[in-house]
Formats: structure tokens, C-alpha cells, sequence
């Protein structure tokens, strides 16, 4: 059985995305044994999220985060029914503490005190990060993406992004919103929509939510509207709309569900790879076009082994840091 210090550890790890897939396999069990373990993980995330480390690492106030966590509780529960118990938020300040001793690979920047000073947040593989740009826009990064902005919005409200992100952006008229990536830039004055551009993916996509979005690259420009999301290829360079009825699977990522429709293995190998922090090895050409459609969360890769093992097509088994799919003779 794991000692709440080992614990305290693991879930610091699993919050800045450095724990492996023993470690997560070692939270699951320990969430499994009972209710309060899984309500003391939510609070701990809560105070983690609310900590400020994810949007500004230099500017981190442990006591203004746990004030934070505090006033939003105070705003979701009736006060009268349940206490709060500031002694509960000082324990776990010490958690947090810890916390800033230990390396978290989703920030990475090089901040001063200049006005020019550039902030790069890196989330990584297996976890996801939010951030609320010098604008006040929101940004939600998904596991094995970077964003890079100027710290204070000096030169006008740009950020450059390499993997997926999911924007809700701040309505300013005057100062438009520009996201640059290696193929396409995107400007909008307040919207909300999903862009997903990893440097090892051949196709760039943004799924727009509401508002509307300019797409712009070498060879042409594009308005888009609500519900729609656009495919830009970067070996033909060619583009194409698709008028959706439903954009959840496309962001529903940054609340933790990883939402698939009609989709084989294949394309589902590194959105699987990067959600979980695994690799995900095929013992069979066959079973690449194996066609599943499903909502997984993240806390666990034995939720999505499971998944797919209790079909009749494939079965699955994890090796170390490895799962291995074949297909299944019936």
C-alpha cells in the first residue's frame, strides 16, 4: 500500500506530466481503493489548476493560489452546509511546495524583466495545461504542444503554437488575435476554436466553435464559420472544409475525454501516444484498420487497453512502456 507521502509525490508528478506509465498505473490502483482517495486527488487537482504554476511559473503565490482554490469552493458550496477548513489548504500548501522543487517539462521560458520578454509553455506527452494569455484570453494546450507569446502583448496579440490548443479568445476590435504556426497563421478578434498543428502530422486542422477565423497560408486565405473545421495538407497543399453537426470530438480533449467516431487505429496511434505518454506498437497490418468509436479518459492507459481488448477484432497487452496490438483470430 502506498504511503500518502509516495502519494503526494506521484500526484505532483502526474499533475506537471513527468510520471511514467508505472506511476500512473500506481495513482489508478490507489484511486480504486476508495471514495476519499479519489476526492482528495480532485482537490488536489483543483488547487494545482488554481495554483497560477501552468500560467506564470516566475510570478508563482502559493498564498494567493490556495485563496484562490478557497473562493471558488466558497462559490460552488453553501457555506453554511460545509466549512472551510483553512488548516486543510496549509497541508496541502506543503504539496505545492514540493511541487516547485521538482522539474515539470510542460513550462519551459525564458523570462525578465525586460517588456520584450518571451514565455514559452510546453505541455507534456500524457498531459494537458491551461493558461490565460496577458489579454485574458484562455488557452488550453494538449499533451506534446508548445505555445510561445511575448510575455505582455507588447507587439500586438501574437502567439505561435506547435501541436494542439484550443483558444478562447478575449473580444478586443481594435487589437486582433493572430496564431502562427510553421504552415498557417489564424487571426480573429474573439472566438472560440481548436487548431491542431503537430510538426510530425502531415494535416493542419482548425475546428471553429464560434465567431469566425481567417486562415491564411503560402498559397491562399479562407473565412470560416461556426462548425466548420478546415484541413490544410502540407505535402499537396491543398485544403478542404467539412461542415460538422457536432465539434466535441474535436475539442472535447481539453476536458479530459478523448472522443473518437468511426476512426482506425491508425489514426488513432499518436493522438493515443501522446494522451497516454506510451508507444503503441502493431504486431499486424490488418489490425491498423480496425474501426472503433469510443470516450476515454485519461487518468488510466489500462481504461483504454480494456476498451479495446473487449472487442472481437484486436486484443492488446502492455509491455513496460509498450502496448502492443495485434489482431484477434476469431
Amino acid at each position: 500500500m502506498e504511503n500518502q507521502t509516495d502519494i503526494n509525490i506521484l500526484l505532483i508528478r502526474l499533475f506537471s506530466g513527468e510520471a511514467d506509465l508505472n506511476e500512473k498505473k500506481r495513482i489508478s490502483d490507489w484511486l480504486d481503493l476508495s471514495a476519499e482517495n479519489k476526492k482528495l486527488y480532485s482537490d488536489l487537482r483543483e488547487i494545482w489548476l488554481s495554483s497560477g504554476i501552468e500560467t506564470n511559473a516566475d510570478n508563482y503565490d502559493l498564498e494567493s493560489a490556495i485563496l484562490k482554490f478557497r473562493d471558488q469552493i466558497n462559490k460552488d458550496q453553501n457555506i453554511q452546509r460545509k466549512q472551510i477548513n483553512f488548516d486543510w489548504f496549509l497541508k496541502y500548501a506543503a504539496i505545492l511546495a514540493l511541487a516547485l522543487l521538482l522539474p515539470f517539462s510542460y513550462y519551459m521560458g525564458t523570462q525578465n524583466n525586460s517588456d520584450n520578454s518571451i514565455t514559452t509553455i510546453s505541455c507534456a506527452y500524457g498531459d494537458k495545461s491551461s493558461i490565460i494569455l496577458p489579454d485574458n484570453s484562455h488557452v488550453w494546450l494538449n499533451s506534446g504542444s508548445k505555445l510561445t507569446f511575448n510575455s505582455n502583448f507588447k507587439d500586438g496579440r501574437k502567439v505561435s503554437l506547435e501541436g494542439e490548443a484550443y483558444f478562447d479568445v478575449a473580444k478586443d476590435k481594435h487589437h486582433p488575435f493572430q496564431v502562427k504556426t510553421a504552415d498557417v497563421q489564424i487571426e480573429v478578434l474573439g472566438t472560440k476554436f481548436n487548431l491542431k498543428a503537430y510538426p510530425d502530422e502531415k494535416l493542419v486542422s482548425t475546428t471553429l466553435v464560434e465567431g469566425s477565423v481567417k486562415i491564411s497560408s503560402e498559397y491562399q486565405h479562407e473565412l470560416m464559420t461556426p462548425d466548420q473545421k478546415m484541413t490544410f495538407d502540407k505535402e499537396s497543399k491543398q485544403v478542404t472544409v467539412q461542415e460538422l453537426t457536432d465539434t466535441s470530438s474535436e475539442t472535447d480533449w481539453k476536458d479530459g475525454r478523448f472522443v473518437f467516431r468511426n476512426e482506425t487505429l491508425a489514426e488513432l496511434k499518436p493522438r493515443l501516444e501522446r494522451w497516454f505518454d506510451v508507444d503503441i506498437v502493431f504486431v499486424d497490418d490488418q489490425v491498423k484498420n480496425r474501426r472503433f468509436t469510443g470516450v476515454l479518459g485519461r487518468e488510466s492507459i489500462l481504461e483504454a487497453v480494456s476498451y479495446f481488448d473487449r472487442s472481437n477484432y484486436v486484443s492488446c497487452s502492455i509491455q513496460g512502456n509498450k502496448i502492443i496490438i495485434n489482431s484477434q483470430n476469431n
